[in-house]
């Protein structure tokens, strides 16, 4: 392999990202990335395409990102609390399946709000203009306003519609964090909080829900993301210290015009650029830990 930095949190335009699979998998051999993983939002089809695409050059972990229902801390704002898990794989569909139900149901109901508001767009509109046909969310739907003519971009409508506080937002019924790190165990994957900058719990209750997740299972934590502050960094790893869970890496790129600017394995400014090989190695040993426990609990 010829690369060396690490970047375990990635996104193409099979979830939320803007990029193709194709030029994610490019920029990462061209920012000298060694080990990647694509954790699109609760879907893993990206994994096979990506690793033909990037051969021998970068090792593809197999990934996911789940968002979680922080309701019982009076949270209602958006990416509160999402979880990666890492080396899942076909059977994590079993817990997808619930999703995407609930997945469809919001796409109903919010182009039913639309129409109340007096925007012509129907679920064809919808399917017509889609990134992956087979399972629609809001994005899919931001992106049919634009093509219709109701704003100029995807995230513009995105952000004059569906956001969070907007008359056409939906909430989706979701696990909470301890249900569903739970649930990721059970599935044989390895769960690691992702940006948990963007807990906004005030520093007691984060205490105590850490304390809680742990005991759920959860393995890691998204130490090295270019939102973290030096200060957060050192505030998280304090708790992989106290509580025997491995510090990641994950840029969360998106691609796209996000303001500031992320690069893949480089963050904001080059302040990611994470090459300490022994947190993948870490996250392997703790696959291997909880298939050897979910193999002796079924043999039992």
């Amino acid at each position: 392999m010829k690369g060396k930095f690490i970047d375990l949190h990635v996104h193409t335009n099979y979830s939320d990202g803007f990029d193709s699979i194709e030029d994610v998998i490019n920029q990462a051999k061209a920012s000298k990335v060694k080990v990647l993983s694509l954790t699109e939002h609760y879907n893993i089809s990206s994994y096979n395409i990506a690793k033909k695409l990037a051969k021998d050059d970068i090792e593809l972990i197999p990934g996911i990102e789940i968002g979680a229902d922080m309701s019982e801390y009076g949270s209602k704002k958006k990416h509160v609390c999402h979880i990666l898990a890492y080396f899942v794989d076909d059977s994590i569909c079993e817990l997808l399946d619930m999703y995407e139900i609930e997945r469809y149901e919001c796409v109903q109901k919010t182009i039913a709000l639309l129409n109340k508001e007096g925007i012509a767009i129907d679920i064809p509109d919808v399917l017509e203009y889609a990134r992956d046909r087979k399972s629609i969310g809001r994005f899919d739907i931001a992106i049919a306003l634009s093509k219709l003519g109701y704003a100029k971009t995807p995230q513009e409508a995105y952000g004059k519609y569906l956001d969070h506080g907007g008359n056409s937002y939906v909430q989706r019924k979701k696990l909470n964090p301890f249900e569903l790190v739970a649930k990721i165990v059970e599935y044989g994957g390895v769960p690691v909080l992702a940006h948990p900058k963007s807990l906004r719990l005030p520093k007691t209750k984060l205490d105590v829900f850490i304390k809680k997740i742990v005991k759920a299972g959860l393995c890691g934590i998204e130490v090295y993301n270019p939102n973290n502050s030096k200060e957060n960094r050192e505030t998280y790893l304090d708790y992989c210290r106290k509580y025997n869970l491995i510090a990641t890496v994950g840029s969360d790129y998106h691609g796209g015009n996000r303001k500031p600017v992320i690069k893949i394995g480089k963050g904001i400014g080059k302040n990611l650029l994470i090459s300490d090989m022994s947190i993948v190695k870490k996250i392997k040993e703790k696959k291997q830990q909880i298939d050897e426990s979910n193999n002796k609990t079924d043999s039992n």
